[in-house]
């Protein structure tokens, strides 16, 4: 009986001081991670912009909506898609080897060649007439408009754009979108939304 109560005594304390050491080096962990996980995000990679789509939202089963789709406005975005072409990697990528960065990060990337980006009418749409520069009325995820960017250095290679114009009943924007390069050049895409409906 004694050898019974002394082989369960010593369980007890085993499992009791694995499980404080268990908690300790738990919490330890979360206190020193969970501030890391967007701060372990590598730098921007400097890239230049050689391409450019002009995709529509909603996006439904895997696939962005087309000019013969009919969509409620509430869910309707522009998404420009740039295709990043990589100058160098990171000079600060030797450093990271090891280290395992944030699900939560995603490809940022430093695009030395954009001048700015610029939305036009090709159709009148609504008291808009064709030719209207209506960049002004694309705003990003964070409020600034389309036309107020000129920074490029830490940006997604997809942009998503809200229309905050008047949307007419089943109407279409015809647009021409332009990437304006520092060199000079530009990269112009013509293009008509889904049919917008009102609710």
């Amino acid at each position: 009986m004694k050898t019974l109560f002394t082989s369960k005594s010593i369980n007890s304390t085993l499992i009791l001081c694995f499980g404080y050491l268990a908690f300790l080096v738990g919490s330890s962990c979360v206190q020193e991670q969970l501030p890391d996980l967007y701060e372990s995000c590598p730098p921007p990679r400097a890239a230049n912009a050689i391409d450019l789509k002009v995709l529509y939202l909603p996006y439904i089963n895997n696939t962005y909506s087309k000019s013969t789709d009919t969509v409620d406005s509430k869910d309707f975005q522009v998404v420009l898609e740039l295709e990043p072409e990589l100058l160098s990697e990171n000079s600060t990528g030797s450093s990271q080897l090891g280290r395992a960065f944030a699900l939560s990060c995603l490809p940022i990337y430093d695009f030395r060649n954009i001048s700015n980006i610029a939305i036009t009418l090709t159709e009148s749409y609504g008291e808009l007439q064709a030719g209207s520069d209506i960049s002004y009325l694309f705003e990003n995820f964070e409020g600034i408009r389309l036309s107020e960017i000129r920074d490029f250095r830490k940006f997604d290679r997809l942009i998503g754009l809200s229309f905050k114009g008047n949307i007419s009943n089943n109407s279409q924007l015809k647009t021409r979108t332009f990437l304006f390069l520092k060199n000079g050049n530009q990269i112009v895409v013509n293009s008509s939304s889904p049919i917008l409906k009102l609710n």
